[in-house]
């Protein structure tokens, strides 16, 4: 009898040996799969994944990070979609369909799927989930005058917000860089995730700003202070746009972002509290 549900704490482990079995091209060990099992954000009797058993036997596997965020309405739940399977036995028989069912059935959690491949697009469409952005706007490095830029923001007190605190705590040992520009306006909060997407450059994606009309207002000298080296841009997606920000260039993303609607404004939907992070994934 085939069974679908949300994994028990205690099959942690068992739920990261199956992932990493089937995902032969992974390009992380055990290690990563049990980091992205472990419930980082939503402790250890928290829901990672959902299952498939067939007479007991683990047939697939849906991940699911889950975290609670501090957003303009409060703390609300989110579900970020990862490392989805099923085992050839099972397929075509609407499995996979019943999996997704589960996984965006709470009213609660807002879902999101941040790094599809584009073969999965229509599942997830078909699922429920909505294109939540497009594209990305783009910085180049320039010799702008530069702000001062803080690497460790919590040393800074209460400058910065109890959210913003929470959101850096939440994200420390990962590769992520944790910033605070000082700005004519205020101090501008950023979590900036470096990624070598092309050849030519690094790619600083922004995956979490804490102020989007700040930044809007000092976009250009913001990048030209946050930017390493010549060989690098800054990336921001265009739902943290505020108005009247301009940028050097604007780009499409290979496959869109995805999301349940309702629950958040996009502008709140950022990238942190994801496998992209827990993983080291490039981020399309």
């Amino acid at each position: 009898m085939v069974e679908i549900a949300y994994a028990a704490p205690s099959e942690r482990e068992e739920v990261a040996q199956f992932m990493n079995t089937v995902f032969v091209k992974a390009k992380w060990d055990i290690d990563g799969w049990r980091r992205l099992v472990a419930g980082r954000w939503c402790g250890p009797e928290g829901r990672y994944a959902i299952t498939v058993r067939d007479n007991g036997r683990l047939m697939g596997v849906l991940g699911l990070v889950y975290a609670e965020r501090i957003t303009a309405e409060g703390v609300r739940t989110t579900a970020d979609m990862t490392s989805w399977y099923v085992l050839k036995d099972l397929r075509g028989q609407g499995v996979g369909g019943r999996m997704m069912a589960l996984a965006t059935s709470d009213p609660a959690v807002t879902v999101t799927n941040f790094s599809s491949a584009k073969a999965a697009v229509s599942v997830l469409e078909r699922a429920g989930l909505e294109v939540l952005d497009r594209e990305r706007l783009v910085w180049l490095p320039s010799e702008l005058p530069k702000f001062e830029v803080h690497d460790d923001p919590l040393s800074l007190g209460d400058r910065i917000t109890a959210k913003d605190r929470r959101i850096i705590s939440d994200h420390q040992g990962l590769k992520l860089r944790h910033l605070a520009v000082e700005t004519p306006d205020g101090l501008c909060v950023m979590v900036v995730y470096p990624q070598k997407k092309h050849d030519d450059y690094v790619t600083h994606e922004i995956m979490y700003l804490a102020d989007q009309p700040l930044f809007a207002r000092h976009a250009a000298r913001i990048a030209a202070s946050v930017l390493p080296a010549r060989e690098a841009i800054l990336s921001l997606d265009r739902r943290f746009a505020a108005p009247g920000i301009t940028c050097d260039d604007v780009r499409p993303f290979a496959t869109p972002r995805f999301c349940q609607k309702g629950l958040l404004h996009p502008s709140e939907i950022d990238m942190l509290y994801s496998e992209c992070v827990l993983l080291n994934i490039k981020i399309h």
